[in-house]
């Protein structure tokens, strides 16, 4: 039974789920809105063929239902639709499972909602019953046995951070195997998956592996789904956790520049902007808490490229390879797909530039005459506005201390990602607090060489502007 806590946040809640598990890796979810007192039922798959590739023979039952929680934060993510400017949603989620007992725990329970409260900013309800349905196919099948011998499993987006980090990693660890994990709903992003994993195949023989775990909606276009997925992070995550578990290792690799990581916001006013905490160095810490509390065994989810900005992931990436991925917040469907003016298209472009390399890539911005509909130098002139605050607040001391305690005092983020991550980074706390002054101080630099060739076709063309 629900207790009179949970009870209370129920009564509350905007949007209930209830899945029940189908013949395979579907679902069918009945969702109530309670605001509007709708009702409708959407399917939902997840191809889990791959996982039959691992290095056990069993198919631990904890795994399972790893894999079944993150199909149904993914779904509840997307169809429990959030204003990002209205107050916190409620989202009740009734999931049956094969171990109950462990997920219905104190323990567990409070980890799950923080962590879905850190990276969504709504407030979660979980209820795990006994799950009574046959398992899916792949838990049933047989492994096809891989070697278990030691290998790095990283998330693969498909994105420049990614592929820059695993030719970094490929270069700096010779002879160890790769295996590069993606999943999503996206065929685009899917394509963009495969051909940035077949540029590493093609540089690299025999040592990167792709294996992927599409999910995806069916018959659902009734319903409103959000269009930013705040736990798209935990969800990969934890499906990359599932895979990495069953070849035998027990971390998981996020490749992440760690400006974009920690991702400070650019102004004050602009809160109301998407500020992702998906790959956020206190997210990592908790999924990792979250997923080695089911497993009964340490996990770690970590990002090897914390301490590093994009451009000095970049730099020794050949210039043929950065022109094949996509970074557009919001790809164009016409050629050039990279609008060249969003925050992750300015970070590509500023990285690349600041690590000499020719950017090939056409923007919308500078390839097209047509404008765009909103003023192209928005996210340029916050991320600017956030590089002069770096450096006015790094520049006030030559003292590390004195550049911390005024880095902190308008970041105070950064004191706790220190306190609470130093040990998992295997540092000491002023070690930390070092690499990440400068982390920022190489940041304002790079923006300082390179800012007026970015600025080009930006803020020039509005600089008469108010």
């Amino acid at each position: 039974m629900l207790t009179t806590e949970k009870e209370v946040h129920t009564r509350n809640c905007n949007y209930t789920l209830y899945f029940k598990p189908g013949s395979n890796s579907d679902w069918t979810i009945h969702l109530i809105n309670h605001s509007t007192a709708k009702e409708s039922f959407v399917e939902i798959y997840a191809d889990c063929q791959e996982f039959k590739y691992r290095a056990k023979s069993d198919f631990p039952s904890v795994i399972a239902d790893l894999i079944d929680l993150a199909i149904a934060i993914h779904a509840a993510d997307r169809l429990a639709f959030q204003n990002l400017r209205q107050e916190q949603g409620h989202i009740h989620v009734v999931l049956p499972v094969r171990n109950p007992e462990k997920m219905n725990s104190e323990s567990f329970q409070l980890q799950l909602v923080n962590l879905l409260e850190h990276t969504t900013g709504s407030l979660w309800i979980f209820e795990f019953s006994k799950r009574l349905e046959e398992d899916f196919f792949v838990v049933q099948q047989s492994s096809l046995s891989v070697s278990s011998q030691d290998c790095e499993v990283a998330l693969w987006s498909g994105g420049l951070d990614a592929l820059a980090g695993v030719y970094q990693r490929l270069k700096s660890n010779a002879g160890k195997s790769f295996v590069l994990f993606g999943t999503g709903g996206n065929s685009r992003v899917y394509k963009l998956q495969k051909d940035t994993a077949r540029q590493i195949q093609l540089n690299f023989p025999g040592r990167c592996t792709l294996y992927r775990v599409p999910i995806r909606f069916c018959d659902s276009k009734e319903d409103r789904k959000n269009k930013i997925t705040r736990a798209r992070g935990v969800v990969v995550a934890m499906l990359g956790a599932a895979c990495s578990s069953l070849l035998g290792q027990q971390e998981l690799c996020f490749y992440e520049n760690g400006t974009g990581a920690i991702n400070l916001p650019y102004l004050k006013s602009s809160l109301g902007l998407d500020h992702t905490r998906s790959v956020h160095p206190l997210t990592l810490l908790k999924v990792s808490s979250l997923i080695s509390e089911l497993l009964g065994e340490p996990f770690r989810v970590w990002n090897p490229f914390l301490f590093s900005t994009k451009s000095e992931m970049c730099n020794i990436l050949p210039e043929k390879l950065s022109s094949v991925t996509n970074s557009c917040d919001s790809p164009h469907r016409s050629n050039p797909s990279q609008c060249g003016y969003c925050s992750s298209c300015l970070l590509r472009r500023q990285a690349l530039a600041a690590a000499k390399i020719n950017d090939k890539t056409r923007y919308v911005v500078l390839h097209r005459n047509d404008k765009p509909r909103i003023d192209p130098s928005i996210s340029l002139r916050h991320m600017l506005a956030q590089v002069d605050t770096l450096r006015y607040l790094l520049n006030q001391s030559s003292s590390s201390e004195k550049q911390w305690e005024t880095l902190t005092s308008e970041y105070p983020v950064l004191d706790d990602i220190v306190d609470r991550c130093f040990m998992m980074e295997n540092l000491t706390s002023n070690d930390m607090q070092s690499k990440l002054i400068k982390l920022y101080q190489n940041y304002v630099t790079e923006w300082d060489e390179v800012k007026p060739q970015i600025s080009i076709g930006l803020i020039e063309a509005n600089r008469n502007e108010p």
